[in-house]
């Protein structure tokens, strides 16, 4: 097999980069799953997401970086009820650690798109 050389994330500390190079492939099927338990011990951002007043969620999907939300509007009839997707994503204030969710509108959606809640 020939060596390949990755290209490493750039926001990892360079002596994280420099320990994970010199670790032997024990080690690092070792940090691989520590780093997985890691993952899994933190809260998702699906857990997180509640419906905004006048919606409910229908569904929430995980894809990492961002979260597509289905929601549907009870109080409306027709097409104005739903479902309609969002691209749902946390972005951190500037200067502190606090935040919010951006709700980016992708669409209604047909088909079976919608119906039940599955999170």
């Amino acid at each position: 097999m020939t060596p390949s050389d990755p290209t490493p994330p750039e926001d990892v500390p360079e002596e994280l980069l420099a320990a994970l190079r010199s670790s032997n492939n024990a080690q690092l099927r070792e940090i691989i799953n520590y780093a997985q338990q890691l993952l899994h011990e933190q809260s998702s951002i699906t857990d997180e997401i509640e419906s905004r007043p006048g919606e409910e969620l229908v569904r929430v999907e995980d894809h990492g970086a961002y979260t597509i939300v289905i929601v549907e509007r009870p109080d409306e009839t027709g097409e104005a009820r739903g479902p309609f997707a969002y691209r749902v994503k946390w972005e951190r204030n500037i200067d502190d650690e606090e935040g919010r969710y951006k709700w980016h509108y992708l669409g209604r959606v047909y088909g079976d798109g919608g119906g039940g809640r599955n999170d």
